[in-house]
């Protein structure tokens, strides 16, 4: 019996003193809970503190900075070594009135050469200039239709001679040769003479281009090394000639046409083209600066389309989603990175 009511006073005991140390747990438990809370506080102020007090992120996403505009028709046409002459899409006018010939500009953003019967016999000359940011459609006095890439030039007479048609290129061109047997046409460029009776091609030889690129749509041309008499080349239609600026040489090769005329059609279409020589096409369209952070990177080799005329964003966003890089931008220089 005495060991029975040694445990219900225990029991007693513990009922009392429970409710105590638990009460005694929670209280710790909440001032833990309070003084822990109060730590979080105190690191989320300090690295706030920091983070205002750190130099602003260099680099920030493309979509943010101001809008980078695409190209439009453009030009400056300089006449016998005269005034410049600015050129810009939606004017109507007649330029000049020289020599024979009328010059004048359309709202499409073209010019036209007319050669008017009873010319005088002195021919003066001409050049388009096609900026950055540009591009431009010409007809010649004998009829013939080019379309004039971004940085680029073409220089020809304002009316041709009795004997042959020859212009220059710098830069990219689309050619429409007016047909005429008696009076081949001729294109000189960096070294390389083509040698035209009536067809459509496309010539192709930047600055950074180690190639002059002549690319046949339709017809037949014949192609040597200027001012050598050395044989001729000729192209079929959907072949293409590189010619090496530095060696001379030539070698041929068959080409899907609608990839390299893609620029006349209001695209970048880029077949086999490695990132080094899109960034190059698209500065000239956008005008911009670029640099790689790697220059591995610049030989990334990539395939597909972007509207000639599509937000600048938009055209980076889909380089971005086909492969592997990601762009940031510094004012109006793009700097290309590793994703």
């Amino acid at each position: 019996g005495k060991w029975r009511r040694l445990d219900r006073t225990q029991e007693r005991v513990w009922e009392r003193i429970t409710p105590a140390l638990v009460n005694r747990k929670e209280r710790l438990y909440l001032w833990g809970m309070r003084i822990v809370a109060i730590i979080i506080v105190l690191i989320g102020v300090f690295f706030a503190w920091q983070i205002r007090q750190a130099p602003t992120e260099k680099f920030i996403p493309v979509a943010e900075v101001v809008k980078i505009e695409s190209g439009s028709p453009k030009a400056i046409l300089v006449m016998n070594a005269g005034e410049p002459i600015e050129l810009k899409e939606g004017e109507s006018r007649q330029v000049a009135d020289v020599f024979g010939v009328k010059v004048i500009q359309d709202s499409t953003g073209g010019l036209r050469f007319e050669d008017r019967e009873g010319a005088e016999e002195e021919i003066g000359k001409s050049s388009v200039i096609v900026p950055e940011k540009g591009e431009y459609f010409v007809i010649l006095s004998d009829g013939t239709k080019v379309w004039i890439n971004s940085d680029s030039e073409l220089e020809f007479p304002n009316r041709f001679g009795e004997d042959i048609r020859e212009v220059k290129l710098k830069g990219e061109a689309y050619f429409r040769v007016a047909r005429n047997e008696e009076k081949p046409f001729y294109v000189e460029s960096d070294g390389q003479l083509v040698r035209v009776y009536g067809t459509e091609f496309n010539i192709r030889t930047y600055e950074e281009d180690a190639a002059v690129y002549t690319t046949l749509i339709s017809g037949s041309v014949a192609l040597q090394a200027a001012g050598k008499l050395n044989a001729e080349l000729f192209l079929t239609p959907g072949r293409q000639a590189v010619f090496d600026k530095k060696e001379a040489s030539a070698f041929v090769r068959t080409v899907d046409t609608e990839v390299v005329t893609g620029w006349r059609r209001g695209l970048f279409v880029f077949e086999e083209q490695n990132l080094g020589q899109i960034m190059a096409a698209l500065a000239r369209w956008y005008n911009f600066d670029y640099e790689f952070t790697d220059n591995v990177l610049s030989e990334t080799v990539f395939m597909g389309s972007v509207p000639r005329y599509g937000d600048f964003n938009e055209v980076l966003e889909i380089l971005e989603k086909s492969g592997g890089v990601k762009f940031r931008m510094n004012g109006k220089t793009v700097t290309v990175s590793a994703r």
